[in-house]
C-alpha cells in the first residue's frame, strides 16, 4: 500500500462476511492493522544477522591471515643461522603479525566495552592542534607507502578540550587509516583542525579522494561489522569495527561523528566535532618519586615457560634484574629469597591462581610493600576492579609492550623500591 505521500507501507487485514437468508453476502467486518514498524524492525534483524554472519567469517579470515606468515617465519627460523639476515627477516615478519593480531583483539574489546558502557575515559585538558599533529606523524608512513599525499591544516590558535589522549588518538588514527586503506596511489588527503567559537565546537576533518561510499552503505557505516569491502580477496581486510568504535568513543565525550561523501569513487569526508574547552592548556607535572632508566630488580611468576623466559630476556636487555618462577609456590619462596622490587604475575595459575598470590603477598609482613603487577589476557573493567581488590597495583594486558613495561618499572613509587 502506498499512501499519497509515496511511502510504502504493510497492512494486514482481516473480515469476515455475514450473509442474509438466501445467503446472499450482506455485510462485511473487519479489522486492518498497520504493520510497516514489525516489518522494519523484522528487516533490521534480519540486515543485523546477515552483518553477524559476514562478520564471523571475517574474524576468521583476518584471524588466519597473520598466522601464516607466523608459522612460515617460525619454520625459517628454525632452520637458518642464528643472527643472518634470514632471521632478522623472520623476526620482523612474526613482530608485524603479532602486532596486528594485537590490534585485532584490541578492537574486539574496545567495541564490547562501548556497547556495555564499561570504559572508562581517562580526561584531561588537551591541545587538539598537538594532538592531531602527533597521530598525522604516526601514520604518515602508512600514506607514503601507498603513494598517497597527506597534507595537514592545524588551527591558527590553541584548541583546548578535556578529553582522554589515548582514545582521542585511537578515533583520528583510525579515520587515517581508512584513508590511507581507501586511497589510491597518486591520491590525497587532508587533515584540518578548526574552531567555531559561537558553537563551542572543535572540528576535526579528515577528508580524501579515494573510493567513496555508495548510498546504501552510509546508514550503516558506523554500525559494528559493517563492511565496505565485501570482495573475496578482502584487499582492504578490517573487521568493519573501526568506524563503530569511532562512534562510540567520540559521543562518550559528548561528541559527534558524521560523514559526507559524493558516492563510489568521489572520495569521503569524516567531522568529528567536540565540545570546546575554555582555558590554557594544562600540563601535568612530572612524577617527582619516578626516576627515568633506573634499574629494577624483577620477578616474573608465569607458568608458560616460553612466555616467562621471553619477558625475562626482554626486560634484561634494558639492565633490569630478572628472576623467574614458574608456579605459585615457587614465585612465593623466590620472592622470600629475591625481595623483588616488582612482580609481574600471570593470573591464569594452575592451583593457587594470581588473585591468591596477590592476597598472600598483601598479608605476608615481608612481602606486602612489593610493587603487584597483574599480566593477563583479561582487560574487561571487571577484570581489572577484580585484580585491584585482589591487591595488585597495576594491571597489564598481554602481550604488553617494552615501552609500556618500562614505563611502569620508571613509575614504581620509590617507597617501594629495594636498595641495590
Amino acid at each position: 500500500m502506498r499512501p499519497l505521500d509515496g511511502t510504502l507501507r504493510w497492512i494486514e487485514s482481516r473480515a469476515c462476511v455475514f450473509r442474509d437468508v438466501l445467503s446472499e453476502p450482506a455485510r462485511m467486518s473487519g479489522i486492518v492493522v498497520d504493520i510497516t514498524e514489525s516489518k522494519r524492525a523484522e528487516e533490521a534483524l534480519r540486515e543485523a544477522d546477515q552483518r553477524r554472519n559476514e562478520f564471523l567469517a571475517t574474524l576468521s579470515h583476518e584471524l588466519r591471515n597473520p598466522l601464516a606468515p607466523i608459522k612460515l617465519s617460525l619454520h625459517i627460523l628454525r632452520r637458518c643461522e642464528p643472527g643472518s639476515e634470514q632471521a632478522k627477516r623472520s623476526l620482523a615478519v612474526i613482530e608485524r603479525q603479532v602486532q596486528q593480531l594485537a590490534g585485532l583483539v584490541d578492537d574486539l574489546l574496545d567495541v564490547t566495552r562501548i556497547a556495555r558502557n564499561k570504559i572508562e575515559l581517562k580526561r584531561e585538558r588537551l591541545e587538539l592542534n598537538d594532538l592531531v599533529r602527533r597521530t598525522v606523524e604516526d601514520h604518515h608512513g602508512l600514506f607514503d607507502q601507498g603513494g598517497v599525499e597527506l597534507r595537514l591544516e592545524l588551527a591558527p590558535a590553541e584548541i583546548v578540550v578535556d578529553a582522554d589522549r589515548t582514545r582521542l588518538a585511537q578515533v583520528f588514527g583510525n579515520l587515517l587509516q581508512n584513508a590511507a586503506k581507501f586511497t589510491g596511489r597518486g591520491g590525497s588527503a587532508v587533515v584540518s583542525v578548526a574552531c567555531i567559537v559561537e558553537d563551542k565546537q572543535a572540528v576535526v576533518r579528515v577528508s580524501d579522494t579515494g573510493a567513496g561510499i555508495v548510498p546504501e552503505m552510509m546508514p550503516h557505516l558506523f554500525e559494528p561489522f559493517a563492511q565496505a569491502d565485501r570482495t573475496l580477496d578482502r584487499s582492504k581486510g578490517g573487521l568493519g569495527l573501526g568506524l563503530a568504535l569511532v562512534k562510540g568513543v567520540i559521543e562518550m565525550h559528548g561528541g559527534e561523528v558524521t560523514v559526507r561523501s559524493d558516492g563510489a569513487g568521489k572520495g569521503a569526508e569524516f567531522i568529528v566535532r567536540l565540545p570546546l574547552e575554555d582555558g590554557a592548556v594544562s600540563k601535568r607535572d612530572a612524577d617527582a618519586t619516578s626516576i627515568p632508566g633506573a634499574r629494577r630488580r624483577v620477578l616474573i611468576i608465569e607458568d608458560n615457560r616460553d612466555a616467562a623466559d621471553s619477558l625475562r630476556e626482554l626486560l634484561q636487555l634494558g639492565g633490569h634484574v630478572l628472576e623467574v618462577a614458574y608456579s605459585s609456590a615457587e614465585g612465593i619462596a623466590r620472592a622470600r629469597q629475591f625481595l623483588p622490587e616488582v612482580v609481574l604475575c600471570d593470573i591464569g595459575l594452575p592451583g593457587m591462581d594470581g588473585y591468591a598470590i596477590a592476597r598472600k603477598f598483601r598479608g605476608d609482613d615481608v612481602l606486602k610493600g612489593i610493587y603487584l603487577v597483574a599480566l593477563s589476557g583479561y582487560a574487561l573493567p571487571e577484570d581489572l576492579q577484580r585484580t585491584s581488590e585482589a591487591g595488585f597495583d597495576r594491571h597489564l594486558t598481554k602481550p604488553a609492550s617494552l615501552e609500556k613495561l618500562e614505563e611502569l618499572l620508571e613509575s614504581v613509587p620509590k617507597m617501594q623500591r629495594h636498595p641495590n
